[in-house]
């Protein structure tokens, strides 16, 4: 067999697989949110603010598999034999982490309103210990954003510049 044919072999099994795969899991995720409505429906106690995190939580979720399936699918169809590769493959990951971190950001956002609303009839004192935690870990998260954002713009230059000095790969004549 050619190498070319497995390579194109491998990834349409690779793409098909993991069609499957997230079709195995919407159809999951799509039980549990059903499942999870009758039972937040079952207890009528259970607070607005609560429902409105798990409804927030799975919505994103949903979205969650949705970018991983997209990200990776992509993935699969980069040309690494391509003297880009290196960089596509690193714009591809950015991607992938972008989407991820922008629905962190939704759910972050959304969380604040909630402990606002949540906190509304405690003490002063108690409110800015929560407001203290929640900016706190909000610190933290944007701190490892911005962490991992520089991290792959220096990467992305640093393979562009070694590609960019990096003498060309000859293909070698088939016999």
């Amino acid at each position: 067999m050619e190498t070319t044919n497995f390579c194109k072999e491998t990834a349409a099994f690779n793409k098909t697989a993991l069609n499957t795969s997230f079709d195995a899991l919407n159809t999951l995720s799509g039980q549990a949110v059903v499942a999870t409505d009758l039972l937040l429906a079952a207890v009528p106690s259970f607070p607005e603010e609560g429902k409105k995190v798990v409804t927030t939580c799975i919505k994103e979720n949903q979205k969650a598999l949705d970018n991983l399936k997209k990200n990776l699918v992509n993935g699969l169809d980069l040309d690494f034999t391509a003297a880009s590769a290196p960089v596509k493959s690193l714009e591809a990951l950015e991607s992938f982490y972008n989407d991820a971190f922008s629905q962190a950001a939704v759910i972050k956002n959304e969380t604040k309103a909630l402990v606002d609303a949540a906190t509304g009839k405690l003490p002063k004192e108690a409110k800015t210990i929560v407001n203290f935690w929640n900016d706190s870990f909000n610190f933290g998260f944007d701190s490892f954003q911005n962490y991992v954002n520089n991290n792959f713009a220096l990467a992305k230059k640093v393979a562009t510049d070694i590609f960019a000095v990096a003498p060309a790969v000859q293909a070698k004549a088939a016999k």
